[in-house]
């Protein structure tokens, strides 16, 4: 038999490389995961994966993506500045079919490969939660329940979600209801209020 014929290449390989390190994450954890467990549970080699994710917490992120229903940051309008801030907090609870401990350590071992600047650049510039902040304050502004606008709210009350956001995924793994209530009631309805 031919190796070449039945080497896998490309989406197949890159598929099964994800998959197992998807079982993997389940089985043993994020900490305990190794890239050698993946190539040998995948039946590869570690160059193979080392040339798509040169480290562990993009190879689970990956799979990650490839596992978790994609995660919509679009909101709807419910009505009121806080309703539209709980569901854009709700729709990270997707984040609750991985354990807490395992989210975390991905997130720490990502955020150690990021110089302070990269952080904070993908913080303030373009994510998804950012921009669904501007239209979660613009619905706010134009229901009268706030007088900011998107011309005079500040960049930092603007990217204070994804901070809090992050802070609670690394600090506990999840955005519990009861944090994401006390984040939106004690921080940002006083904040985006203030001026009102």
């Amino acid at each position: 038999m031919n190796n070449n014929a039945s080497r896998r290449r490309g989406a197949i390989l890159e598929n099964a490389i994800l998959d197992e390190a998807w079982l993997l994450l389940n089985q043993i954890g994020y900490s305990k995961l190794t890239m050698d467990d993946v190539a040998r549970a995948a039946k590869t080699n570690k160059n193979a994966i080392y040339r798509r994710w040169p480290q562990k917490c993009y190879l689970i992120f990956a799979a990650l993506s490839r596992h978790l229903p994609s995660i919509e940051l679009e909101v709807s309008d419910h009505g009121s500045l806080r309703e539209d801030l709980i569901a854009l907090f709700n729709v990270l609870n997707l984040f609750e079919i991985i354990r807490p401990d395992d989210l975390r350590d991905a997130i720490l071992d990502m955020l150690s490969n990021m110089t302070p600047y990269d952080l904070f650049n993908v913080i303030n510039n373009g994510n998804g939660l950012r921009e669904s902040t501007e239209t979660i304050i613009t619905r706010a502004n134009q229901r009268k329940e706030i007088s900011l606008s998107i011309d005079t709210i500040s960049e930092k009350a603007l990217n204070l979600p994804a901070i809090l956001i992050i802070n609670e995924l690394v600090l506990h793994g999840r955005i519990t209801e009861t944090n994401t209530e006390d984040i939106i009631d004690n921080i940002l309805l006083p904040i985006y209020k203030a001026s009102k």
